[in-house]
């Protein structure tokens, strides 16, 4: 394995006096090889989020790449490495072993065949093979849009891929295919909602579709602009999806989340559609 390493130029400004000074910071790091898998792990059965049905170490091909101890703890309707930061184990391809365990005990032992690219390994079920969901990477390779004078500084995009993980009740996943849909918050009444991808079934990922975001003002350069967008979901008959609520109540699905321009998203739609736990979405980042 190639050893290299890279500066970081810090440069930290003294407004008062006018100057500046360099510092240079050495990481060595580890090239990653060109057979490995990157892979981000989700826990996402059916289960109430609470500590007693947490993950506290993840071992892959029987090395611990997550633990209690290392902060790196894997909770229901989550996932590991980090969520915020686009992070992935590597690990060879081929046939991986993923080993769980909870209170010092074996919950989960299967294998999975992994390709040498971007994966999502989703644990769905602690008696069923993981589903592997194709990262769908790289992300910006055909924008789709070009940038023009009209909608610099005034439109901007984020990516989206909705991944279908509903049961419709224990042990019975949800038999349709589902269409997620958005629209911008501030958005006109009347302005029709947007595919992303098209419908899927259960353990099947849309691609990854350009959601617009509108800069409504702001200083120049703010890249971190946050736009609220409203998220459905339709059926199989183009009705909205009907999930039970909190209260027990079968209601339309709805929901909205933030999205920053240059940001590439999942959204996984869990739980059970009927019954308890409820069913909902978790949003992570792949970049």
């Amino acid at each position: 394995m190639k050893k290299f390493r890279f500066s970081i130029i810090a440069f930290a400004a003294l407004l008062v006096l006018g100057s500046c000074t360099k510092h240079k910071l050495w990481f060595p790091m580890d090239e990653m090889p060109k057979d490995w898998a990157e892979i981000q792990l989700h826990y996402m059965e059916p289960i109430n989020n609470v500590a007693a049905n947490n993950i506290d170490s993840v071992y892959i091909n029987g090395t611990l790449y997550s633990s209690k101890d290392g902060g790196g703890t894997l909770f229901p309707y989550n996932g590991v490495p980090c969520m915020d930061v686009g992070k992935f184990f590597g690990v060879k391809s081929g046939s991986v072993n993923i080993r769980l365990m909870r209170g010092g005990e074996t919950i989960y032992d299967r294998n999975v065949n992994l390709e040498a690219k971007k994966q999502n390994v989703v644990i769905h079920d602690l008696n069923a093979d993981p589903i592997v969901i194709d990262n769908r990477y790289p992300y910006w390779h055909d924008r789709g849009t070009a940038a023009t004078a009209a909608t610099f500084k005034d439109d901007s995009v984020c990516k989206v891929m909705f991944v279908n993980l509903l049961y419709e009740s224990p042990g019975v996943p949800y038999p349709g295919k589902l269409q997620y849909q958005y629209k911008r918050h501030d958005a006109a009444e009347d302005e029709p909602w947007n595919n992303i991808g098209e419908p899927v079934g259960f353990g099947e990922g849309t691609e990854r579709t350009l959601v617009l975001i509108h800069w409504e003002s702001g200083p120049t350069g703010n890249y971190n602009k946050v736009q609220r967008e409203d998220y459905r979901i339709l059926d199989e008959a183009g009705n909205v999806l009907q999930v039970r609520n909190s209260s027990g109540k079968m209601v339309d699905y709805s929901d909205w989340w933030n999205a920053r321009v240059g940001k590439v998203y999942m959204h996984f739609l869990r739980g059970y559609r009927t019954a308890t736990p409820i069913s909902g979405v978790t949003v992570w980042t792949s970049l």
